[in-house]
């Protein structure tokens, strides 16, 4: 698996109830399901790192999924979703009732609000982008949660809409400055695409609060990476750092799950790193490999030198954590 890709291949998985479990695991991320049917050997789900922007695409069985309160106090993301619907029925609540996306439609969902939709089969592709990269002039982008993006309402969303296919045809064979470029271009279109109305607000907490966590995901190799430095680099006091992290255990442990989220994708292959358990322990800022082992071994169970196919499971759970750091890291 590529390391700017992230795919679990649901046709491989012969058990149903094994396949259901995966593609649960594979939207946990940002979506919980619930799913009362069969899902079929043909659903996928595929994402791509994009510079800026986070890239996929779904074809999902009849499910009803909802981003829950819980997810967005955990996750603290400010980030929105542009999913254009290409095949199939899907209806979204909305505070006028539940409105039926039309193909082609583009939703925008707030991901720091909730979401429920329902859907008899589809098919279609997400654009995950921080708030941030939305110009001021696009306005005050909580307020249009849910809106209803259709392509004949302007020529510029029906451009966004067709930019999407498109790259979904040739992200696979871009290599990293071209995907760059894409990055760039498609920011542009969606602030084009979204243009005009009012000034935005920027939630500067928030925004805030992603930096400190890009910031942890770029140094998990430092063995002193800790509040005190945190603290030093966005000249905050603990006390903020201290709460911001309260909903994951606390600054300590959420660097060490990040850090051990790492080790274990390394290990399975899902990310690249080194060939030797030591040098994984050290490349995840682990001062010695008897402390790693036994910080390892705590949380999956296993000692790091055991990992193998044996664990396909813990890392499809890992890549879902993996995608939400993608999401945390634009």
């Amino acid at each position: 698996m590529q390391s700017d890709a992230l795919e679990t291949d649901f046709s491989q998985i012969d058990d149903e109830r094994v396949r259901r479990e995966a593609w649960v695991r594979a939207i946990s991320p940002v979506y919980e399901a619930r799913i009362d049917e069969e899902v079929p050997r043909t659903v996928s789900f595929r994402s791509w790192k994009l510079g800026t922007v986070l890239f996929n695409h779904m074809r999902a069985s009849a499910q009803a999924v909802e981003r829950t309160s819980s997810q967005i106090a955990v996750q603290a993301v400010d980030h929105v979703v542009l999913r254009l619907y290409s095949s199939g029925r899907t209806g979204i609540d909305t505070a006028g009732g539940e409105a039926e996306i039309p193909h082609g439609g583009i939703v925008l969902f707030d991901l720091s609000q909730r979401a429920r939709s329902v859907t008899r089969e589809m098919s279609g592709l997400n654009l995950a982008l921080p708030r941030r990269l939305f110009d001021a002039r696009v306005g005050e982008l909580s307020a249009r949660h849910l809106d209803i993006l259709r392509p004949e309402s302007t020529p510029l969303i029906r451009l966004l809409g067709d930019h999407m296919h498109s790259v979904h045809a040739g992200i696979d064979g871009m290599d990293e400055w071209q995907r760059s470029l894409v990055s760039t271009a498609t920011v542009a279109l969606c602030n084009a695409a979204m243009t005009p109305v009012t000034d935005s607000a920027y939630n500067r907490p928030a925004i805030a609060a992603i930096e400190i966590r890009q910031f942890i995901e770029a140094h998990l190799g430092m063995a002193d990476l800790g509040v005190d430095m945190i603290c030093a680099r966005f000249g905050l006091s603990r006390t903020p750092v201290y709460a911001l992290f309260e909903a994951d255990g606390g600054v300590a442990t959420y660097i060490r799950n990040r850090r051990l989220a790492r080790a274990m994708r390394m290990l399975t292959g899902a990310e690249a790193g080194p060939p030797r358990v030591s040098g994984v322990a050290y490349a995840c800022g682990y001062e010695s490999l008897k402390s790693f082992s036994k910080a390892f071994r705590a949380r999956y169970g296993i000692n790091p030198r055991d990992v193998g196919t044996g664990l396909r499971g813990v890392a499809q759970r890992e890549s879902g954590n993996t995608l939400m750091s993608w999401i945390q890291e634009l």
